[in-house]
């Protein structure tokens, strides 16, 4: 089964230009955890990047908009949410002190954490504690430390015990603040050997993301058979390749939409898009409107944050 192009024509863009490259290039630029702990700056336009992105504010609620929906982080909770999908912290209230965690998709699908919560986040939901977390700033300065010390030992202890934050995280109670309703969700358990290769492929399709692949291109460089690859990458996604790439497109025309003035077509091409018709139709599949309402819309949403 040949698979469309991931992104156009690569010279048809500034590769430079960061707003015309696909979230997919980005899961390849970020495959180390970052920890992060400052106060939360409003945001001038929307971003995005390839890793698992968790927030918590310490000191007062803060809101993001992301695909057009203002969004509520409370004080104390944990949020998480793949960060490939386009999102801005738009309010940054009183809080003074925010954890910002990015972890690299490989590392998070490798910790053993409830099912149901994974395949919410890889289908684009952003979920959260339904009770405030008993964390300090003192362990997220340790962690931050840690995380990046040159002794591979406590390197790895604190990544495991961030783990396990995650773990009494899915264990005490979460809840979706974000839901994409064309994303059905199902619970299964998936091997170490499976996330291996999902892994692997995720890479390989990030660098490459700027010429035609099949999926026996992804196959073949994971040396599985093709069936199989295919099947492992739906069992640990509960996404085709195909429909992988058909989100991170749809992201990408998103931010695009939101913060350039880039007319839809461009949009549709710059986002990987060949036929105009195919982008329409699946852009509305995703979003329930059309990319002139969507962008109408995020306009709105805009003027009405800034106001």
């Amino acid at each position: 089964m040949d698979m469309q192009p991931v992104l156009f024509d690569p010279y048809m863009c500034d590769k430079d230009d960061k707003k015309n490259r696909s979230p997919l290039a980005l899961y390849a630029e970020h495959q180390l955890m970052d920890i992060e702990l400052r106060p939360p700056t409003a945001m001038p336009v929307s971003h995005w990047h390839g890793q698992i992105e968790i927030n918590v504010p310490f000191d007062d609620d803060v809101e993001y908009l992301i695909n057009n929906e203002v969004v509520s982080i409370k004080q104390g909770h944990i949020t998480l949410f793949w960060a490939c999908t386009p999102h801005q912290l738009i309010r940054p209230g009183n809080c003074r002190n925010m954890a910002i965690f990015n972890l690299p998709m490989h590392l998070f699908l490798s910790w053993p954490l409830d099912r149901e919560l994974i395949n919410h986040v890889t289908h684009g939901m952003m979920i959260t504690s339904k009770i405030p977390q008993q964390l300090s700033t003192f362990e997220i300065q340790r962690w931050r430390q840690e995380v990046n010390c040159q002794d591979e030992q406590i390197q790895q202890v604190a990544i495991d015990e961030i783990g396990l934050m995650l773990k009494r995280f899915s264990l005490s109670g979460w809840q979706p603040v974000l839901i994409n309703k064309t994303s059905p969700t199902h619970k299964n358990s998936i091997s170490r050997h499976a996330q291996f290769y999902v892994s692997q492929m995720l890479a390989f399709i990030a660098n490459n993301y700027d010429r035609a692949l099949t999926t026996n291109d992804v196959a073949e460089h994971v040396k599985l058979n093709s069936h199989y690859a295919m099947g492992l990458f739906q069992r640990v996604m509960q996404l085709t390749i195909k429909q992988y790439i058909t989100i991170m497109r749809i992201n990408h025309v998103r931010a695009l939409l939101c913060d350039t003035d880039k007319t839809i077509l461009d949009v549709a091409f710059t986002a990987g898009f060949c036929s105009s018709s195919r982008f329409y139709s699946i852009f509305n599949k995703y979003t329930g409107m059309s990319p002139q309402q969507y962008r109408k819309l995020s306009q709105q949403r805009r003027q009405n944050v800034g106001a």
